[in-house]
């Protein structure tokens, strides 16, 4: 999927990437790093904590992309003390080059992190890291259709392009992946609110909830595994 990718600014200041051949761009043009963090750190690993205060969260991402909302989950690890054992999938990494293009370290200077976005991109693909006393990561070049885990997780970020340029990962069969990766009350969670995602997961077993969007969208999705 070698497409050509544009650098766009998003409304709150901070950059993606836009496809033009696919008409998708990698994050919200209302926000890259607000949409990021109201679809994901606060619908996502924020309300899983709130569930399970005492516990080690075991978060599957599905879309590396950027490494956005990778970082900020590592971020807010940092910031909260929480245990977090995160596994990242991507099928089409972007370069090292892009990525720093994008200035996230610039964006997040005033926060003084141990570890900056530049350096967090470089981490190699394959190779579990312990990034602190809390946070522990490895990210995979695979599809998520060839993966296979030995473990269950928590939280599931489900974050492939729209269905209208990857509309194979939103098929129903996909989300009842999902549910077998998942422990019980186990979270999954997306930007996406489409009817026909929505059904796949209750058909898949979920309890399904849409969600007020984050700016720029009206609604989206969390589902849960009784």
């Amino acid at each position: 999927m070698e497409f050509s990718k544009e650098k766009i600014k998003t409304q709150d200041g901070s950059f993606t990437f836009k496809i033009d051949d696919l008409k998708e761009t990698y994050h919200s043009k209302s926000g890259a790093i607000t949409e990021s963090n109201f679809v994901y750190i606060e619908a996502g690993l924020n309300y899983w904590f709130k569930q399970y205060p005492k516990s080690p969260c075991h978060v599957l991402e599905l879309g590396y992309g950027t490494g956005l909302m990778s970082y900020l989950s590592f971020l807010e690890s940092e910031k909260k003390k929480l245990n977090v054992d995160y596994v990242s999938l991507e099928a089409y990494p972007l370069t090292e080059e892009q990525l720093k293009s994008l200035g996230y370290t610039s964006f997040f200077k005033d926060i003084s992190p141990k570890i900056n976005f530049d350096t967090f991109s470089c981490l190699k693909w394959g190779t579990p890291q312990k990034l602190s006393q809390h946070f522990s990561f490895i990210k995979h070049k695979i599809h998520f259709e060839d993966f296979e885990a030995n473990t269950f997780f928590d939280l599931i970020y489900y974050d492939a392009f729209g269905s209208h340029a990857q509309p194979e990962l939103w098929e129903p069969q996909w989300m009842k992946k999902c549910f077998k990766l998942l422990n019980p009350g186990g979270i999954w969670v997306s930007y996406c609110a489409k009817g026909s995602v929505r059904r796949g997961l209750e058909e898949a077993g979920f309890q399904v909830s849409r969600l007020p969007g984050p700016p720029g969208k009206r609604e989206m999705l969390r589902a849960v595994k009784p």
